[in-house]
């Protein structure tokens, strides 16, 4: 147990260190620099250190009283991938931060949230409770909101706007499947929820639905992405390299402890999110070939590498008895997508922080003379279409086998539909990412033929030479980290997969078939269609400006309409009830002037008789006398006056109190009673 305080110490670092870097910051900006360098680093060695103990036995901590159900935590080699890969990307886009936010504005702020999103976002992966989970999960939406919007300009508003609503419409769905699972389940334990869950009828395929809704949100599941394509290219770089390197991989992380955990890989939930997987492939590719700006180009090639995840995802239920390969093929691209897409991202920051733009048509002929810079982004486009020698390659391939082997299994027609999908998708990698190289790095242009080395430090440039050693080094030792997921596949109950021979002929002609067709979608339609000459030379269009847009034209016209037809229908509620109460005062006003008689009684005061009394005793014997003789005759005795209905209910009010004070007195002196007894 005490051991184990370190995973408690993992997330609660970055916690604290966001305030301490915050009150560094405001006295000295090179020391609060070097404190999140530190920070972040230490993080890291801490992570890499508990390397031998996760892969011996999980590690646990459960501290109670702590969000009502208790913080539970823990740290196997599933949860380890991705706690390195985010703890390890966090300190390259640190030591990276600190060279491109010198000329901007908030550096401050944006520090502390940057290390409060960090914190959230190792929470998520360590929590192994659902409602744990869940609180990281908003408060990393919140922090990362910071970040998007922090150059406060109109399109970062907007884009901030777009990021926030979607991210509390899917918590609020997400926490309502928590509500349903809790009521259905009584717990929201990971380890306890796969037991009980396979006993619930249809309804766990409603719950599976919301809380797969909340998570994929920000996985940019297909039609929920319509705020990544705004996100990205509005963010800050380093901000987008982590938005689309590791935050989006906590809603994978969701939707995988959701669907291959708790679910046990559900044949029916598993085809579903294969086939939407499908689609963010093959839209997500699609729509990047329209694109001008850079950074929307990889944010739509981020949706489109979600949807190989999903589909991994997906072949793991599909598979079953033979899901391993699927595994690996998913962990594998996991860690290998959070590689090669930083490193782009961080290409395109280093033209950004030089030009201040990322439109192809404005920074055209950029790099053509910026050697370094050329040869990071090749390795980077290399590793991300797949081409054999770099890390793409290795989890691409593994996901087509295990797509392979689910149409060997099945025999059905719908698998060879998907092979083409992949095919093609694979070939609208090629093609955007050419776009981007060709244009930027291959035309000339006599405005950038400068190196503009006095504009970039080699604190800008270690990150990205990291990231490329790791991309060629996996991908020529694939096997090395294809062992550090054995423990993983584990976690899933499937046998470990002992080896795999990658660089076989029909691997490599595999991955050459795309290669081909995206030369061909490159010249004969984007070249072809999508450029235009123009008085300052060729430019490139985009008329899916002018298509269909699901944020525009579909949810807020949607949400305003149901804003007002809701707002219509509480208005008439309101009106009723206002108009009843209003109805029942009336009459109770109308009743209370109602004007009855009382007895004298209730309105002379009482004198207690004095029993002693000669003339009082005689009185009553004769009144006694009188009532037996005369029995049947009413006897009037008292005078009676006027009273108001109001006036009654002023006495009977008098008489509860005197009752509640009697009953008030009664319970003190039981309570005293009792109190003797006892002690």
């Amino acid at each position: 147990m005490r051991g184990n305080l370190i995973l408690l110490v993992i997330f609660i670092i970055p916690l604290i260190g966001s305030y301490i870097g915050w009150i560094i910051g405001k006295k000295e900006e090179r020391y609060r620099d070097v404190f999140n360098i530190f920070l972040t680093g230490m993080e890291l060695v801490i992570v890499t250190f508990l390397y031998k103990k996760v892969t011996v036995k999980p590690m646990e901590l459960y501290v109670p009283d702590i969000m009502g159900t208790g913080l539970h935590l823990k740290l196997d080699v599933f949860r380890y991938i991705f706690v390195w890969v985010t703890v390890f990307i966090w300190f390259l886009i640190t030591i990276y931060s600190t060279q491109y936010l010198i000329k901007y504005k908030n550096r401050n702020r944006y520090y502390a949230f940057f290390m409060l999103t960090l914190g959230s976002t190792l929470g998520i992966f360590l929590s192994e409770n659902l409602l744990n989970l869940f609180t990281f999960f908003e408060i990393m939406s919140f922090t990362s909101y910071i970040l998007v919007i922090h150059d406060e300009d109109e399109y970062a508003h907007e884009a901030g706007r777009s990021y926030i609503s979607m991210a509390i419409i899917g918590g609020l769905i997400l926490l309502m499947g928590l509500f349903l699972l809790f009521d259905y389940t009584g717990t929201v334990e990971i380890s306890l929820l796969a037991s009980r869950f396979m006993y619930l009828d249809n309804i766990k395929y409603i719950i599976t639905t919301l809380i797969i809704i909340g998570f994929g949100v920000k996985a940019s599941m297909v039609p929920l992405h319509v705020w990544l394509p705004k996100a990205h290219p509005a963010a800050p770089t380093p901000a987008s390299a982590v938005l689309s390197g590791i935050l989006v991989k906590t809603g994978i992380f969701g939707i995988m402890i959701m669907v291959n955990i708790i679910m046990q890989g559900d044949i029916a939930v598993s085809t579903v999110i294969m086939v939407m997987g499908f689609i963010n492939m093959f839209l997500g590719g699609f729509l990047a070939l329209f694109q001008r700006n850079t950074k929307r180009i990889l944010a739509y090639s981020s949706m489109s590498q979600m949807g190989y995840i999903l589909v991994g995802l997906g072949l793991i239920g599909i598979l079953k008895e033979h899901k391993e390969i699927a595994i690996y093929a998913t962990l594998y691209h996991i860690f290998n997508h959070a590689i090669f897409k930083v490193l782009l991202f961080l290409c395109a920051g280093i033209i950004y922080m030089i030009i201040h733009d990322l439109s192809i048509n404005i920074v055209r002929g950029f790099g053509k003379h910026k050697t370094i810079l050329k040869i990071l982004f090749i390795i980077g486009f290399f590793a991300i279409i797949g081409m054999p020698g770099f890390n793409g390659f290795i989890s691409k391939t593994l996901l087509h086998e295990a797509l392979a082997q689910a149409h060997h299994k099945h025999h059905s027609i719908w698998f060879t539909v998907a092979e083409v999908v992949f095919t093609i998708s694979s070939s609208f990698t090629v093609a955007y990412l050419l776009k981007i190289f060709v244009t930027i790095f291959l035309e000339e242009s006599e405005k950038y033929r400068g190196q503009y080395k006095s504009h970039i430090k080699k604190r800008a440039v270690i990150p990205m030479l990291i990231l490329s050693f790791m991309i060629i080094f996996i991908g020529l030792q694939p096997n090395i980290f294809l062992r550090f997921l054995d423990g993983a596949v584990k976690n899933f109950e499937g046998h470990v997969y002992l080896k795999e021979h990658f660089y076989t002929i029909s691997n490599i002609k595999n991955s050459i078939i795309p290669m081909i067709i995206g030369l061909i979608i490159f010249f004969g339609f984007i070249k072809k269609y999508l450029r235009r000459e123009s008085e300052v030379g060729p430019v490139y269009v985009n008329p899916s400006l002018n298509w269909f847009k699901l944020e525009e034209n579909l949810y807020i016209p949607v949400g305003k309409t149901l804003y007002k037809v809701s707002s219509a229908i509480f208005h008439v509620i309101d009106r009723g009830v206002v108009n009843i109460v209003m109805h029942i005062t009336d009459a109770l006003k109308a009743l209370s002037g109602i004007k009855i008689k009382k007895p004298e009684i209730m309105t002379r005061e009482f004198k207690r008789p004095n029993i002693f009394n000669k003339e009082y005793i005689k009185r009553q014997k004769e009144r006694f006398q009188e009532f037996n003789v005369f029995k049947k005759e009413k006897v009037k005795e008292y005078k009676h006056e006027l009273i108001t209905f109001s006036d009654i209910l002023e006495g009977v009010r008098n008489r509860l109190n005197s009752i509640i004070y009697a009953v008030f007195i009664f319970a003190v002196m039981i309570i005293i009673i009792l109190a003797l007894l006892l002690f």
